[in-house]
């Protein structure tokens, strides 16, 4: 099955990879992506938008598209995250970045090159339009405090009925689009606990508090909190990641960091997780005669479907030819993302469109040096956020 918008999208195939194999050869790091939104401005205002610039006293930017004739109904607004991650691409493209230890290797270049592909969809269907469109291009997702809660704090979302926000996905053969109604990526939380013990000798272990058993025990005490402290039905992920201390084989320190992270998909698990860690933390180490400092820093709030918003996207995914077949439930995920935000504050849905093609060497995961993408994913993504957008209905 074919569709006008899905037809008018793949002729902008070559635009469309070439918005995208711009942005990533000039990857910029999250709260640096100056060059990134000069370029998206310059290209809306070719398209005919007036972009709204520097948000919040970021680089972050959104465009408004009214139908015509013009309507006071709420609009749908369509989201795409602008940074990239400090990492030294190691793909070999023609395409690569031109910025040493930075490049986009989640895919962030491909969803603005998307979202620049719904404007130039839509620009020219204002016509076919029954309630007005935002374009939303966020910078800052990859590190928190992350750029989506400053954005809504300005009033991004103001006459906003409801929000879309469209992932690329390595992990699914190009084409597929799989999400879920209710907790889909996780809240976040960053974790340090640093156990102060008694230095000294090595050969004198019984003059010391010595804190690398402490921190032993910590760690797998931790791990009792999933197994013990949370309900089957629930869902919880406690993991330490780094450990720090220690100067010479024979000198027992003073100190310990250990540093993780806390995944969950609700804020009453999360906050039963996170009083557990500190409880068991200083609990052990008191024991020990130690002490267990505990810092835990709130990342990410889980990013809720609404039911809704998704019956809509998927609406609009089977208007543009993606077969059944194609579409896919997916598990909650272990990530977090702060399309969270606005999906607290008015009804949202996010997708993961498949971009995977192992006869092309794209089937490296997200975050890693050779991470690539099948273009053909492009305009599939332009065709869907356009048609979500036409599909609004004016109430």
């Amino acid at each position: 099955m074919s569709s006008p918008i899905r037809a008018a999208a793949e002729a902008l195939s070559d635009t469309l990879t070439a918005w995208r194999r711009h942005l990533h050869a000039h990857p910029e790091l999250s709260g640096e992506e100056a060059e990134t939104a000069a370029y998206i401005s310059a290209e809306l205002r070719r398209l005919g938008y007036e972009p709204r610039e520097q948000i919040a006293g970021t680089h972050g930017l959104t465009a408004d598209l009214l139908p015509d004739p013009s309507t006071a109904a709420p609009a749908t607004a369509l989201r795409a995250d602008m940074d990239a991650l400090p990492i030294n691409e190691e793909t070999g493209a023609p395409y690569a970045s031109r910025r040493p230890g930075v490049m986009h290797a989640c895919g962030h270049d491909a969803h603005m090159a998307m979202l620049l592909g719904a404007a130039a969809l839509l620009a020219g269907r204002r016509s076919e339009l029954r309630a007005p469109v935002r374009l939303i291009f966020q910078p800052s997702e990859e590190r928190s405090p992350g750029g989506a809660a400053p954005l809504v704090a300005a009033g991004v979302l103001d006459g906003v009925a409801d929000v879309f926000g469209l992932h690329i996905w390595s992990q699914m053969p190009v084409g597929a689009l799989g999400t879920r109604v209710g907790p889909f990526m996780s809240a976040t939380n960053e974790l340090r606990i640093t156990i102060s013990g008694r230095g000294g000798h090595a050969a004198m272990p019984q003059q010391c508090v010595d804190p690398i058993v402490v921190a032993a025990e910590v760690i797998l005490a931790l791990q009792t909190i999933v197994s013990r402290s949370i309900a089957m039905t629930d869902s919880a992920v406690v993991s330490i990641t780094q450990v720090h201390g220690g100067t010479a084989g024979n000198v027992i320190p003073e100190t310990v960091e250990l540093r993780g992270t806390i995944r969950t998909l609700s804020e009453s698990v999360r906050a039963i997780v996170c009083a557990r860690v500190h409880e068991l933390a200083t609990g052990v180490a008191r024991n020990y005669g130690a002490a267990a400092e505990v810092a835990i820093r709130d990342g990410y709030p889980t990013v809720v479907n609404d039911a809704n918003a998704v019956a809509r996207a998927l609406a609009a995914a089977r208007a543009i030819g993606i077969a059944e077949s194609d579409i896919v439930t997916m598990p909650p995920q272990g990530g977090g993302e702060d399309f969270a935000y606005y999906a607290q504050k008015v009804p949202g849905a996010f997708l993961f469109l498949g971009g995977r093609n192992e006869a092309k060497g794209c089937c490296h995961p997200h975050h890693h040096p050779k991470f690539d993408i099948d273009e053909a994913a492009l305009p599939i993504g332009a065709a869907l956020l356009a048609q979500v957008a036409l599909d609004r209905q004016p109430g």
